[in-house]
């Protein structure tokens, strides 16, 4: 069962996907699906047709200005991390409250930069949070960020990035990330699943965070690189799964 919903933020209009299992019970585990960089909900479709077959129930939504075709409200040149944390937490207050959500069985899923924000949100808000998935998180963020400042003596007001734009605001933000905290504050289990050929976020960088994370386990996708389709995103669809069945409160 699919249906659409609209969860604000302020003034601002985040659009909302959610696919429930139809196998007769009140409440679902939830696990709440974010895109990477310039992505959308649409790339989280194809999980959830796993996920809703062992009976969780999936949310994915578009951040503010997330993507240059993004169904939320806002424009991407204003969009940074610190914006799409806010807008997850906006969207998990407003799933808890959803009539099929069980909200002692909430989980975060993220990709890529969706995976930091998932991470970074996790670690403000851990008690809400029963377990965490990353799909190649983009905890190099700030790694980055500081390897463009040094490009430029004034910022751009905007640039290209990965198929998107990316504003001066986007970079300051970066800059200041607190990536450490989402290693110190967040003790629940975590999932990490990262390509062997991933030429946009050094599996290095996941290695590390699972030895960081006080209860992560680093899953491996051979062959797979910066996203994952076809044979990886079934593999990676069954050890979502896997994690989240195994990690449900009774």
């Amino acid at each position: 069962m699919m249906n659409e919903y609209i969860c604000m933020r302020g003034g601002m209009k985040i659009y909302c996907r959610a696919y429930v299992p139809d196998i007769g019970r009140k409440k679902y585990p939830t696990v709440i699906m974010c895109h990477g960089f310039n992505g959308s909900y649409k790339g989280n479709i194809k999980y959830s047709d796993v996920l809703t077959g062992f009976g969780i129930a999936c949310v994915m939504f578009d951040f503010c200005g997330g993507s240059i075709n993004s169904r939320s409200d806002g424009k991407m040149i204003d969009m940074t991390v610190s914006s799409e944390t806010e807008d997850l937490k906006s969207v998990i207050a407003f799933v808890k409250k959803l009539e099929f959500a069980d909200a002692d069985n909430l989980f975060i899923m993220g990709k890529s930069q969706g995976g930091a924000v998932a991470a970074l949100t996790a670690a403000d808000i851990p008690e809400q949070i029963i377990g965490l998935v990353l799909l190649y998180p983009a905890f190099t963020i700030p790694y980055t960020a500081r390897k463009v400042r040094r490009q430029f003596s004034v910022l751009p007001e905007k640039y290209e990035l990965l198929g998107g734009v990316a504003g001066r605001e986007y970079m300051y933000d970066a800059l200041e990330l607190d990536i450490d905290k989402c290693f110190e504050n967040y003790c629940g289990p975590v999932l990490i699943l990262h390509g062997d050929n991933d030429d946009i976020v050094p599996l290095r960088s996941s290695e590390r965070a699972e030895k960081r994370y006080k209860n992560a386990e680093l899953k491996i996708i051979s062959g797979a690189g910066h996203g994952f389709s076809g044979r990886t995103a079934e593999a990676a669809g069954k050890l979502i799964a896997g994690f989240i069945v195994k990690n449900i409160a009774e």
